[in-house]
């Protein structure tokens, strides 16, 4: 069956980045290794993998061993996707009944796949094992989805959901005005869709008081926009036309919220920790990302890293995540674990060494309207010399530094923004995989 071959596939994808991370360990303790015995590891490895015991012994195999973020897995990771669902060959609107029906507790990991209980069901042919009814999704199965069926299968969630309020809002009026069944009623059409009317030459001004005002179920209704004095019944075009006038506001280096130093050296969007504007500025920014997501509207030219999304679903972040947005930066920190000592150096040499080589301490400076600032990065860490020893916990603190303590004022209400508006079982499941 289908979802037998999933599952099957699942464990493929596991064991392949098992083997990454056997073959990463086996590089980093013995990385002089002839060819021989480091195929003699990948043996051991598959070895391991094809004759556990138990469960118990699988997830700790797969969890066992720390990826270096530069070692890819031997086979890379979009191999393993479906690419017969690119080609709509499953239609996503059966996709998301599988999801709605199935899986809406949230994505499967190959670990637990390993972990599965098969359940003894009677069938004509005897007694048969089968799967949980949540294996039963091809989007509970994330990373083996590709993206661009994951986003046709998001816009059909999308369009249920409005949909949906609509008709409750139809059934809410038929019941107060007692109709009967097969009668025809008029409805207000404020009450279907979330009509926003804006001036072209107020557009930021109009579409933050309409956004202030907005319930959370006003946002999820189908967005009508109307241009003041303009004619026009809004088809997706001017919805589209609003969005672009929008995004030239307020999705650029130079609107106060984003720092113009990132954008013009790693080319995205990034908050800027010193930026001077409010936290409802932040939010705003956040909605109209969500509508533009909620709405189905392709095109927007916002140039996002994907660290963003990965902050916005709170998934953990590392060395990886910092080069989209500070690539020197990341670099530097990068040069610092690559660094090896002499074998024939004792550990109290290495780490002097170190310190001598990189005269670096547990201190990030910064600069906040010209003037130059400094935070520790932990307790007494202007006191603290980065050593060999202690570079990774270094390396660790900077990051969580520049990607989250750092922007954290301005992130949570623009994360606040999004969710408002985007907060699906659908999206829930989504991950930056």
């Amino acid at each position: 069956e289908i979802w037998e071959g999933l599952m099957l596939l699942q464990l493929l994808w596991g064991a392949n980045e098992a083997v990454a991370k056997r073959l990463d360990f086996s590089l980093r303790t013995q990385p002089e290794w002839p060819e021989p015995d480091l195929g003699q590891s990948l043996s051991q490895t598959l070895s391991q993998l094809t004759g556990f015991k138990g469960a118990g012994t699988a997830t700790n195999l797969l969890g066992r061993f720390a990826l270096a973020p530069q070692v890819r897995a031997p086979v890379p990771a979009f191999e393993f996707h479906l690419s017969s669902l690119a080609e709509e060959l499953v239609p996503p609107e059966l996709e998301f009944r599988l999801f709605v029906e199935n899986a809406c507790a949230g994505p499967i990991t190959p670990a637990e796949v390993l972990e599965l209980p098969l359940y003894a069901a009677r069938t004509d042919y005897g007694f048969e094992y089968v799967l949980p009814s949540k294996m039963r999704s091809f989007m509970a199965n994330r990373n083996l989805v590709p993206v661009s069926y994951t986003r046709k299968v998001l816009q059909v969630e999308n369009h249920h959901a409005q949909v949906y309020l609509q008709h409750q809002v139809a059934r809410r009026v038929a019941a107060d005005l007692e109709v009967l069944p097969g009668h025809e009623i008029h409805i207000d059409p404020a009450l279907l869709f979330f009509i926003l009317k804006v001036r072209r030459e107020n557009i930021l001004e109009d579409t933050t008081a309409a956004l202030q005002r907005a319930t959370p179920e006003d946002l999820r209704r189908q967005l009508k926009v109307v241009f003041e004095g303009e004619q026009g019944v809004d088809e997706g075009g001017l919805a589209r036309e609003f969005f672009r006038l929008l995004s030239a506001r307020v999705f650029t280096a130079d609107c106060g919220l984003f720092d113009p130093v990132v954008a013009q050296g790693a080319r995205v969007l990034w908050f800027d920790s010193a930026s001077a504007c409010e936290s409802t500025d932040f939010w705003l920014a956040g909605v109209i990302l969500g509508l533009v997501v909620y709405n189905n509207m392709p095109g927007l030219d916002v140039r996002f890293p994907p660290v963003i999304f990965k902050k916005i679903k709170d998934e953990p972040l590392g060395l990886e995540d910092l080069r989209q947005v500070h690539p020197d930066t990341y670099l530097s920190l990068r040069s610092l674990l690559s660094w090896e000592p002499e074998k024939a150096l004792s550990d109290e040499e290495a780490n002097s060494i170190f310190e001598n080589t990189f005269c670096l301490d547990f201190v990030v400076t910064f600069e906040v309207n010209g003037k130059t600032q400094s935070k520790e990065l932990c307790e007494g860490g202007k006191d603290k010399a980065v050593t060999y020893k202690n570079r990774e916990d270094f390396v660790r603190l900077y990051c969580e530094w520049l990607l989250t303590k750092s922007v954290e004022r301005q992130f949570e209400p623009f994360r606040k923004g999004v969710r408002r508006v985007c907060d699906s079982p659908l999206f829930n499941a989504l991950h930056s995989a």
